[in-house]
């Protein structure tokens, strides 16, 4: 049985590396937009949709409401910027459908979630190092989504 402190640096370092699975997968993305290739593009757009969600879904199930009884302030302040996430997610993701999708407004929506990460590592992980029991990180670990590189992408 893993103690406290592997798992919580086994969750650090999930969270983390789901972060930068994120940003790899929008890299392939703007790839593929660069490229004018509509149809990678759009199954690469499902795939970050998809993973994305279910790693806010995680948070704001299993560490946002713990966070809010410690910290309310900064609970808020992430649940607004998942909100913000979101919205800009349908956004570029109506772009994609009718694939009228800029560049630069893609580009702003990665710095966007690059500024997120950051905030959520400093405060919202680190909350959850010192402060989630074992199983509770146990929990969140098996909510997020499995890692990118173990899924097939199309070439």
């Amino acid at each position: 049985m893993p103690t406290a402190t592997a798992t919580s640096t086994l969750l650090h370092n999930r969270l983390v590396a789901d972060h930068r699975e994120l940003e790899d997968l929008f890299a392939d993305l703007l790839g593929a937009f660069a490229a004018n290739d509509g149809e990678r593009a759009a199954i690469l757009w499902n795939e970050f949709d998809n993973h994305l969600t279910k790693h806010l879904e995680a948070e704001e199930r299993f560490l946002i409401p713990q966070l809010f009884a410690a910290n309310p302030r900064e609970a808020r302040t992430i649940l607004r910027e998942h909100r913000h996430i979101r919205s800009r997610l349908v956004e570029a993701g109506v772009g994609v459908d009718l694939h009228v999708v800029r560049l630069d407004a893609v580009r702003g929506f990665v710095e966007e979630l690059r500024a997120h990460a950051r905030h959520e590592d400093d405060i919202l992980y680190r909350w959850a190092d010192e402060h989630l029991g074992v199983g509770e990180q146990s929990t969140l670990l098996a909510a997020l989504t499995t890692p990118l590189r173990d899924q097939v992408r199309p070439a």
